[in-house]
Formats: structure tokens, C-alpha cells, sequence
């Protein structure tokens, strides 16, 4: 496996930021290996990138925590999350992918002009993108009148979310959960047994990584990250516990059976690489405001 440098990047504090400076992409990239594949692929994969438009739409009253919040999303060169998003999506096209994943948090908290300057940079990418949310994308946290079903409105408008989504490679499928901060819900998990059962291989995304079977390293290593907490979803000691239904949908992915080869995850703000199974291998992507945006190379295995 090959894996370029990272940009190493403050997780949280303040630091002083530019709008002026650009800066370039840095890959991090990682290798699936498919039996039977007849060509190699390329996917690009972006995440928490925690985008904040420092003169936009919310709560008066939130101002200040706003623009403390803006001061965290820089990347190593002081450049501003909504500053870089631009850069991110000239990068991405440069790769020319096969396909993008925007794995969840792209925007920092939802607003109109969050959002906007999003999409302004998301209907540029060349190719297939799915943007899977998470909770910052639909969070009403800082807005002043909107609710929860006036956001998930005004998403489904902007760009294609269902809870389930899928990207068809013809020779295997890359399935997203959307928003699996939350448990997954009864039309998710019926989506995914019609997915299952077309019997392609299954690259999985969602912006919560899963608990290994075989080790804790990622638990500890999110503990150590955010106050003693596995921001995970598992059963021994993690944050997310799945409910009945969540339990049937990670069963089915754990399962002997089971189609998934690989899962990509983000949502922890560092890079971690793992076996989830024997079979399955889990790669969580760094944020991507940080300045690094994942490359997976999707090849047959030899």
C-alpha cells in the first residue's frame, strides 16, 4: 500500500488564519483490492472540511461563538475552510476520479451561505459525487428560525440525499449512510438488504467509522482525541451504541456473507487505518480542511 504525506494540522484552538494564502492539496492514499476487477479505479474522498462563511446567515446572538468557530477550520498555511473549498475542488478535478465521496461535515453548521459556498465548489467536480450529511450539515445550532425539516428541505434541493445512496462502478457499488451520526433508520435498512442482495461488492461509506472486531487501537486513539470518548459506532465502550436496527444493519455488515470489502470512514479529524474482519479493511480520512483529501485506488486483487 502507498500512502503520501499528510498535513499535519491543529484538531481544535485557534489559530491565525489568512483569506489570502492558497495552498495545495496533499493526497493520502490507500489501496482496495477487488478479485475479478478488469480495470483500476480512482476515488476521491473529502471530508469535514467544516466550511463557515464568516459574513453569513445565523443567530445574532451566536456571533460570537461563530467567529470563534471560524478561527478553528484552517488549514497548516492559515487558509479559512471556505477560502480552501475551491482549491480542494480544482485539486479533485486535476485527479480526475472516477468518483468523489464527501463523507459528512462539509459545512460546519447548516446556513444558506454555508451551504451555497458548498455547493458553489460541489456542481464544479466533474465526476459522480455523492455528499453523504452528517450532523454539522443538517445542525440548526446556530439559525435563527429554520427547523430540522425546513434544513433537510432545503439539502434535498441543493443535492441528492436519500438515506441509503449508491454509486453503481458496474463491477462493485459504493454505498453511503447518510446522516449515521443518527441511528439508521426502518428505509436505510430496507435499502440496504435490496443492495445486499445484488450481489456486487460493497465499498461502504459513512462519516462514523466502526468498532473493530480484532483491535482498539481506533478506540483509544479517539479517547485520546476527544475527551476520553470513542466516537465510534460499536458495543464495548463507544460513543454511538446502535439500537435493535442498527445492530441488524451492522450485523449484515459483519456478517460471514457479507458483500463489503472496505469501509471508509471520517467525522474523527485524524487518519487511522484498520481490519474491522478478517476480510474488511477500514480507512478514516484526516479532515479535509485540513488541507488532505483521501485517494482510494480501487484494484484487482492479485
Amino acid at each position: 500500500m502507498r500512502k503520501r504525506t499528510l498535513i499535519a494540522g491543529m484538531l481544535l484552538g485557534m489559530v491565525l488564519c489568512a483569506t489570502t494564502v492558497s495552498a495545495e492539496t496533499v493526497f493520502d492514499e490507500k489501496e482496495i483490492e477487488i478479485p475479478g476487477l478488469q480495470k483500476e479505479y480512482t476515488i476521491a474522498v473529502v471530508n469535514d472540511q467544516h466550511i463557515i462563511v464568516e459574513d453569513g446567515d445565523y443567530a445574532k446572538e451566536k456571533e460570537e461563538e461563530v467567529d470563534s468557530r471560524y478561527g478553528l477550520f484552517c488549514n497548516e498555511e492559515g487558509v479559512h475552510s471556505s477560502d480552501a473549498w475551491q482549491g480542494i475542488v480544482e485539486d479533485v478535478n486535476n485527479l480526475q476520479p472516477d468518483g468523489v465521496v464527501l463523507d459528512g461535515d462539509m459545512i460546519d453548521f447548516f446556513s444558506q451561505a454555508n451551504l451555497d459556498c458548498l455547493m458553489g465548489g460541489l456542481k464544479e467536480i466533474e465526476a459522480p459525487a455523492m455528499y453523504l450529511r452528517a450532523d454539522h450539515d443538517l445542525a440548526s445550532w446556530y439559525s435563527d428560525n429554520l427547523t430540522s425539516k425546513e434544513i433537510n428541505k432545503k439539502e434535498k434541493a441543493a443535492w441528492e440525499m436519500d438515506s441509503v445512496m449508491v454509486q453503481d462502478y458496474d463491477e462493485f457499488l459504493v454505498v453511503g449512510i447518510n446522516n449515521n451520526t443518527n441511528q439508521i433508520s426502518k428505509k436505510g435498512l430496507k435499502k440496504i438488504k435490496e443492495v445486499w442482495q445484488q450481489g456486487k461488492p460493497v465499498i461502504l461509506a459513512m462519516h462514523v467509522p466502526l468498532q473493530s472486531q480484532l483491535s482498539d487501537d481506533l478506540d483509544k486513539a479517539s479517547k485520546e482525541v476527544w475527551q476520553d470518548r470513542a466516537l465510534i459506532w460499536g458495543n464495548k465502550d463507544c460513543y454511538y451504541e446502535p439500537n435493535e436496527r442498527t445492530q441488524e444493519f451492522l450485523d449484515m455488515v459483519f456478517a460471514e456473507d457479507s458483500p463489503v470489502v472496505a469501509v471508509i470512514g471520517a467525522h474523527l479529524h485524524f487518519a487511522h487505518e484498520d481490519q474491522l474482519n478478517d476480510k474488511i479493511v477500514q480507512y478514516v480520512f484526516d479532515a479535509s480542511y485540513k488541507g488532505t483529501v483521501g485517494v482510494i485506488k480501487v484494484n484487482a486483487a492479485e
